[in-house]
């Protein structure tokens, strides 16, 4: 099963909104290179459940500030056109992440954002 594995809290000032949630829930943050701030919301087995994310500037200048979230997928290319054939999008080109894998931000039908991602081995 495909799981969401990965959100991202666009916003036009990640630094600003990393403090904010940093403050508001205690999530850890880390900078990483740019406007990349990683955001860690829980320890690993910890007792509880979720996913860690990011606040970032959003790669595609056309998306407001919002919420996408990630699906794991084992084959990018794969899904991208099952998006496509199902009457949703793809917005990106295929992004390559080093040392993690490759991104693709889509839209379903009703233009809801959402990025696929699959890892490296």
């Amino acid at each position: 099963m495909n799981r969401v594995v990965h959100f991202e809290l666009l916003s036009r000032d990640p630094g600003a909104t990393a403090s904010f949630y940093a403050d508001v829930f205690g999530w850890k943050t880390v900078h990483g290179e740019g406007d990349y701030y990683r955001l860690i919301t829980g320890e690993e087995g910890g007792g509880t459940r979720g996913i860690n994310g990011a606040a970032v500037r959003p790669m595609l200048p056309s998306l407001p500030a919002q919420t996408v979230n990630t699906i794991h997928v084992k084959d990018l290319p794969a899904y991208a056109e099952k998006v496509r054939s199902r009457g949703g999008r793809t917005l990106s080109d295929v992004i390559p992440l080093k040392g993690v894998g490759r991104f693709q931000y889509c839209a379903d039908p009703d233009g809801t954002p959402f990025g696929l991602i699959e890892y490296d081995d």
